[in-house]
């Protein structure tokens, strides 16, 4: 079963009925088959743009993020049952991936050119033109 995160976002809501929302939510994914592996609250922030949900203008929400694993059609199902929760202003489930390290799979290259000390040349080049022309310079204003 793949692990998916459920990023939910609920009004603001005092602490006993956000607690009840909490409830409700995970019970929504516990029926349709899910395991919850974690939960975190991220708390009571303002929203990035005013949202509008069930007749009501939303300007701060309670930030909730739900990690579970299901079935490949828990993300569908978990719609319909959100979709009359007046309490959720916005939810979303994702796909939790699994973070490979780079160079393990592939060749480890990184963009870099494949001559490191060819920058550097370039730049030493730089340096010496214009220390030439500065020494021109100052024997020409003696001369």
């Amino acid at each position: 079963m793949p692990t998916y995160e459920l990023a939910v976002i609920f009004k603001s809501l005092q602490r006993p009925e956000f607690a009840q929302a909490i409830k409700r939510s995970c019970s929504y994914v516990m029926e349709q088959g899910g395991l919850i592996r974690g939960m975190e609250n991220l708390g009571l922030k303002p929203l990035p743009y005013k949202l509008r949900n069930h007749g009501q203008r939303f300007n701060e929400g309670n930030y909730i993020l739900i990690r579970f694993d299901g079935k490949t059609d828990i993300p569908a199902q978990l719609e319909g049952s959100f979709k009359y929760d007046t309490d959720v202003i916005k939810k979303r489930v994702f796909l939790e991936e699994k973070w490979v390290p780079p160079c393990t799979t592939g060749p480890c290259e990184f963009g870099e050119l494949k001559n490191p000390d060819h920058e550097k040349g370039i730049w030493w080049a730089r340096v010496r033109r214009r220390f030439v022309r500065s020494e021109r310079r100052k024997a020409q204003k003696k001369a």
